[in-house]
């Protein structure tokens, strides 16, 4: 374990951040915390600073304090909170696999963080403590949706809510685990998506992707709901897979206009088994 030695310097800056409860900073801010020392001494104060175990460096100048009592080299900040000070000025939104992980959807939790974000961010993925941050870009038609969730009795995270999730899930299942995955979701959270709220966020996403794969998934899995009428008169003639992890093959739907390239029981057998 690193000797946590404190300098006055340390000192001065550590009081300046918890004086704010701020656990994350930037160089600038440190900046703004030593304001008479020249830039040189405070980069190297920061180096010295993550040598001793007192800050993390999450990325090339942003900082995370370690609390006092924390082994630095085991130590990780709940790592739904991250996205926030990564993204910096982009909007953004926890989503696909790990939006299924807060929405409590899931059963195998992934060492991975995906992040929608509103403006381009390289690189598109981040590596810290083993955890990898994904950066996803959406245009503004599909940036929406997102609302704060608890995700422990201290902290709230900004998340895809739950009828988004499964839209963005839709769009791209090889980002959420798979069709089968995404299926397994809608039927666990069947009694509490707003199935109105499904509809306006299918036409507004404005993929036909979406709104084939719903629909099908919908009636496959004998889900009673309003919408199925509504999804068929705005779904185009073109075919669509399934799975897009899978080849493009196996019997099609002409229905749902959708290219079934992975077995009907193989999704049913994964739910009610």
């Amino acid at each position: 374990m690193k000797h946590k030695n404190i300098s006055s310097q340390s000192n001065q800056l550590l009081s300046f951040f918890n004086s704010g409860n701020i656990k994350c900073f930037e160089y600038n801010d440190a900046k703004e915390a030593l304001p008479n020392s020249n830039e040189n001494a405070i980069r190297e104060l920061l180096g010295d600073m993550v040598n001793r175990g007192l800050l993390m460096r999450l990325k090339p100048g942003l900082y995370y304090l370690i609390p006092y009592e924390e082994d630095p080299n085991n130590f990780m900040p709940e790592w739904h909170i991250i996205p926030r000070y990564l993204v910096k000025n982009s909007e953004y939104y926890i989503a696909y696999y790990s939006a299924l992980q807060i929405h409590n959807l899931i059963t195998q939790p992934s060492l991975k963080e995906q992040v929608v974000v509103s403006k381009q961010i390289r690189p598109t993925t981040l590596t810290i403590r083993n955890i990898e941050f994904q950066f996803i870009y959406h245009n503004p038609n599909h940036f929406f949706g997102s609302k704060k969730i608890w995700i422990d009795n201290y902290n709230k995270v900004i998340c895809s809510d739950l009828e988004k999730t499964i839209i963005d899930c839709l769009f791209k299942p090889d980002y959420a685990g798979g069709i089968v995955e995404i299926a397994r979701a809608i039927f666990i959270s069947r009694e509490k998506l707003n199935f109105t709220q499904l509809l306006n966020y299918s036409i507004k996403f404005k993929s036909q992707a979406v709104i084939k794969r719903l629909g099908y998934l919908l009636e496959l899995l004998n889900i009673k709901c309003d919408i199925i009428s509504p999804l068929l008169s705005i779904r185009s003639n073109s075919y669509t897979v399934l799975d897009t992890e899978l080849p493009k093959q196996g019997k099609r739907s002409t229905r749902w206009r959708i290219q079934k390239n992975i077995d009907e029981e193989t999704i049913k057998s994964a739910i009610y088994t």
